[in-house]
């Protein structure tokens, strides 16, 4: 997949059948909406994108409301590709776009420069000045225009609608198995590893610790089994703590994973963190000595997991790693 920065970097090139929306966390009503655009677009004899737009509107219109994405771009292009896409044109999003009316967006941007033959939204799709357009407008404007409009309805897992918003209470609450189910795959950080204080070390159990940006989401605070991509001979597991350490007097919080059986040179590298599930709750203890305590309980724990329910998941085969596509940003 190539991804393209900017409609106007796509003058003069082939029409497109485009999948519409931003994909924050690639989820699976995203992978529909993706699919259906891979298919159409291979019905119609022309190549198949996704147009979103970065950084995302609501950082642009809502410039003091906290906004965590799950996916930086780079990640969501890494998996975007694995479905199949051509293209992924990421358009920035300023003031001048957001003014654009409905009529104004379908005609500037899809039909002159995109010169799209169909596009795919999903049922809750929005564009246009204030959110006004709407998927039925979308498709009004498309008969109206002469280009095809798929409008694909919400998907439900274990009866529950899959949204990006529903994701992230679930991470939030630490309830990385469910959110996993609604995304298809693992929830993933990559991130990496600086120098932390060393008591790690001094506890017997080394941690690596990974830089965090303000700007993703993280599993709610606790302990997690963790999936630890990015070394030597495949994917490895860790126990990986997200938040604060109280026992050593540490409130900001940081994300650090004991990475099991391995021994090596970590600082600096990039490595990715899949969230498999919450093991416990952060709490104080009386000493270190009944943290360090702690900490094997939690490895016992870990390899228990490991040895029943994620025994096929060793080595990197065993997981969809999402590889970052050429020219993505990652922000």
């Amino acid at each position: 997949m190539e991804v393209i920065k900017g409609v106007e970097s796509w003058k003069d090139r082939a029409p497109l059948f485009v999948a519409l929306g931003n994909f924050d966390g690639v989820h699976a009503g995203h992978r529909r909406i993706l699919a259906r655009a891979v298919e159409r677009a291979a019905e119609a004899g022309v190549k198949s994108a996704a147009l979103v737009f970065n950084p995302h509107p609501l950082k642009v219109l809502r410039p003091g409301q906290p906004l965590y994405l799950l996916t930086d771009m780079a990640d969501r292009a890494g998996l975007m590709a694995s479905l199949g896409l051509d293209y992924l044109i990421v358009e920035p999003f300023n003031l001048e776009m957001a003014s654009l009316s409905p009529e104004q967006f379908v005609k500037n941007i899809l039909m002159e420069k995109l010169k799209v033959k169909g596009v795919v939204v999903g049922c809750d799709y929005s564009f246009g000045r204030g959110g006004q357009g709407k998927a039925e407008n979308m498709r009004a404007l498309g008969e109206e225009l002469g280009f095809a409009v798929e409008i694909c309805p919400l998907v439900l897992v274990e009866g529950i609608v899959v949204s990006s918003s529903a994701i992230r209470q679930f991470l939030l609450r630490g309830d990385v198995r469910r959110a996993a189910k609604l995304l298809q795959h693992p929830f993933f950080r990559r991130g990496k590893v600086v120098r932390g204080r060393g008591i790690g070390n001094r506890l017997i159990y080394p941690t690596a610790n990974i830089g965090v940006s303000p700007d993703l989401l993280w599993p709610g605070y606790g302990v997690y089994l963790t999936a630890v991509g990015g070394l030597e001979g495949g994917c490895l597991f860790g126990v990986t703590n997200v938040g604060p350490q109280p026992t050593l007097q540490r409130e900001e919080p940081s994300v650090e994973t004991h990475i099991l059986d391995y021994r090596g040179e970590l600082y600096d590298r990039e490595i990715c963190l899949y969230f498999l599930e919450k093991l416990r709750e952060i709490k104080a203890f009386p000493s270190t000595e009944h943290l360090r305590e702690q900490i094997g309980r939690d490895i016992a724990q870990a390899r228990k997991l490991i040895e029943g329910r994620y025994a096929g998941f060793r080595g990197e085969a065993g997981f969809p790693l999402p590889g970052a596509a050429a020219g993505a940003d990652r922000n």
